[in-house]
């Protein structure tokens, strides 16, 4: 994998980016559904970096807050760079999942006809006579 040296496109503390992304997702919600589904796999992929990193004892070098502090932010905006060029395949999943599928007309015409045999089967307000 490539990393390039050029300015991120999106950076992890950007709240103009998320005001701009939720009215995205008001406006046109199928157009948002990828920028999301990417923003939700950056999310899970800093937590899995968190995790890992936790399992990893620490050495003298690197362990006071201030490193951990630029550690953390090299995650997170690590995280988002690899969410934005495919990660682990998450964000693709997710939109596949929540993309309706479209229906065929053969699908449709029973849907239809299901509704009006529902509509014209006759109901009984009384009791029944046996």
């Amino acid at each position: 994998m490539a990393i390039s040296n050029s300015t991120p496109e999106v950076m992890f503390h950007d709240p103009q980016a998320l005001q701009g992304l939720k009215r995205e997702a008001n406006a046109d919600p199928a157009k948002a559904l990828l920028p999301v589904a990417k923003q939700f796999e950056s999310v899970y992929l800093q937590m899995m970096l968190k995790s890992m990193r936790a399992a990893v004892p620490e050495s003298g070098l690197f362990s006071d807050e201030a490193g951990k502090t630029y550690r953390d932010m090299f995650d997170n905006q690590l995280s988002v760079n690899l969410a934005e060029q495919g990660g682990i395949g998450l964000a693709k999943v997710m939109v596949k999942q929540l993309t309706p599928a479209p229906q065929s007309a053969q699908t449709l015409a029973l849907q239809l006809s299901l509704r009006q045999a529902a509509v014209n089967t006759p109901t009984t307000t009384g009791p029944v006579e046996q």
